[in-house]
């Protein structure tokens, strides 16, 4: 059954603010998952390409994902690293992984620091 609600995250290119500040456009696409578990199997073969995944969200229609690659569920933030497609019954499967560290924090084209994901505050530039 699909009772879980996810928030697909799309970011777009930047734009400035009144005051210059650079700020992320960020698209967001709400749907149903069904969560499941990562198989140990699965676990393992990631884990050797240095990926931990640790939830796998299942999408009951393929057309609500557009390649987004950071999703929002339960109050936590997943990167995608790898997306399953099920043709027999329409659906996707996210394997994601939890973000963690630098990687909770969106960067530009240039690799910049900009803000927090939740846009708590803005850090200055790594440049």
């Amino acid at each position: 059954m699909y009772d879980g609600i996810a928030i697909l995250k799309a970011y777009g290119p930047s734009v400035f603010d009144e005051y210059g500040n650079e700020k992320p456009q960020i698209e967001e696409t709400t749907v149903y998952v069904q969560p499941r578990s990562v198989y140990s199997s699965e676990y393992y073969s990631a884990a050797q390409l240095g990926l931990k995944p640790s939830i796998t969200l299942v999408i009951s229609n393929r057309e609500d994902y557009a390649g987004q690659k950071v999703v929002e569920y339960d109050g936590m933030e997943y990167s995608v690293v790898r997306v399953d497609w099920n043709a027999q019954r329409d659906s996707i499967s996210l394997v994601c992984e939890e973000r963690t560290g630098v990687a909770n924090y969106l960067t530009n084209e240039s690799g910049s620091v900009l803000e927090t994901e939740r846009g708590e505050f803005i850090i200055a530039s790594m440049s």
